[in-house]
């Protein structure tokens, strides 16, 4: 059975809530220093992953590319049949950019 697209409201939606999410994480981790912030982005994004796939999605690492500087650190997860397929999530340091390839 094929899976239906989210319609584009509903990613934005998505991009919307994942946005503040990050950015109120920012927000309290900031005063910890730029040295803690890329280690904790990374476990960060995958408990959002988790949370998302308890409700409705299926999402599955699709590439990452860590870095020191929390700002050059980028993670992108897919939900589709095929890696890079579906809706993708493109996390760049603090904040994600959503987006739906069929």
């Amino acid at each position: 059975m094929l899976r239906m697209a989210p319609d584009y409201i509903a990613l934005l939606n998505l991009q919307e809530e994942l946005n503040l999410k990050l950015k109120n994480a920012y927000e309290c981790e900031v005063t910890k220093g730029e040295g803690d912030l890329a280690n904790f982005l990374i476990h960060y994004v995958e408990n959002l992953i988790n949370e998302l796939n308890k409700d409705t999605w299926s999402f599955g690492r699709y590439e990452y590319s860590g870095d020191k500087n929390f700002r050059h650190s980028e993670q992108w997860w897919s939900d589709g049949y095929e890696p890079g397929k579906g809706t993708i999530l493109h996390f760049i340091g603090f904040s994600v950019q959503v987006e739906s390839l069929t």
